[in-house]
């Protein structure tokens, strides 16, 4: 999925991004910093590879604990996208 075809959906074409292999503690951040409940994982910025939201976070703090904020987001983001 292009992020293109997501922003042409959204009346505000702001998607905002982090890049594969980023740390889980750094899209928390994102996550906190923006005030939202989900962020696209790109390797290139205009291909989503996957979607990593508040859900997966909380699933895995549950199962893997604190040592998740030292891990790639790839890790625990949702890989299969669905749109409509």
């Amino acid at each position: 999925m292009l992020v293109q075809n997501i922003l042409k959906s959204k009346s505000d074409d702001t998607v905002i991004t982090v890049k594969a292999g980023s740390l889980m503690s750094e899209a928390i951040k994102v996550l906190s910093q923006r005030k939202i409940g989900t962020v696209l994982v790109s390797k290139d910025g205009h291909t989503a590879e996957g979607i990593l939201s508040e859900r997966d976070i909380v699933r895995a703090l549950f199962q893997h604990g604190g040592k998740i904020l030292s891990k790639t987001v790839d890790a625990y983001m949702t890989k299969k996208l669905v749109t409509c």
